[in-house]
């Protein structure tokens, strides 16, 4: 049974993806069909959906739950890094700009120390362009597949704050900007006269 915690976070997700996928005349009533399951019914329709599937001993399944989905690709989502071990991709309801999660790519409820790594670079990458005070790394887990949190604090940010729904146009748009190289002018150093002076010998002028 899902926590009102797990809950509430999976319908977050599952209502943003249908405000950025579904036709428009369809969105209203998806979204309310959704905010009014309790976990059970919430359960239920992943399971229909395969998005998560319940095996004999009544686990989930390590192959079909939220988070692999995202890295199969069967959840749509925008991914600004991976390596061999793990992805991150733009979190669909971020507390702030350039909220990312890294998801292992192998299903396990334990921490990754590989992922870890990747969620390092990314936060020094977020620093670099959106200037935040700080940027807080911090594990979650759902249907046992941990993922770590990065989120970048601009005023008092933390993992208990409002989320918004962030449309799949508009994460591409900060992947944009998160692969912009800035540009730094060179400014050249004037030469100062004592340098000047050597490079133009002149004779005594002689009367």
């Amino acid at each position: 049974m899902l926590s009102d915690e797990e809950t509430q976070e999976i319908k977050e997700k599952i209502l943003s993806h249908i405000e950025s996928s579904f036709p428009a005349e369809q969105i209203a009533n998806a979204k309310q069909q959704i905010e009014l399951m309790n976990s059970k019914q919430l359960e239920s329709f992943l399971e229909k959906n395969k998005m998560v599937k319940a095996n004999e001993s009544g686990t989930d399944s390590d192959n079909d739950c939220v988070f692999c989905s995202i890295v199969s690709g069967k959840i749509n989502s925008v991914k600004i890094d991976d390596d061999d071990d793990a992805i991150a991709v733009l979190e669909i309801n971020p507390i702030s700009k350039g909220h990312t999660i890294v998801i292992p790519k192998g299903h396990s409820d334990k921490s990754s120390k590989k992922a870890l790594v990747l969620a390092k670079k990314i936060s020094k990458k977020l620093k670099k362009k959106f200037s935040p005070k700080k940027v807080e790394l911090s594990a979650s887990k759902l249907f046992g597949h941990e993922v770590i949190n990065i989120l970048p604090v601009y005023n008092r940010e933390n993992m208990d704050s409002k989320r918004n729904s962030a449309k799949i146009e508009k994460n591409e748009k900060i992947k944009e900007e998160l692969g912009k190289e800035k540009k730094i002018e060179k400014i050249q150093k004037k030469p100062k006269i004592e340098e000047i002076k050597q490079f133009f010998w002149l004779p005594k002028r002689i009367p």
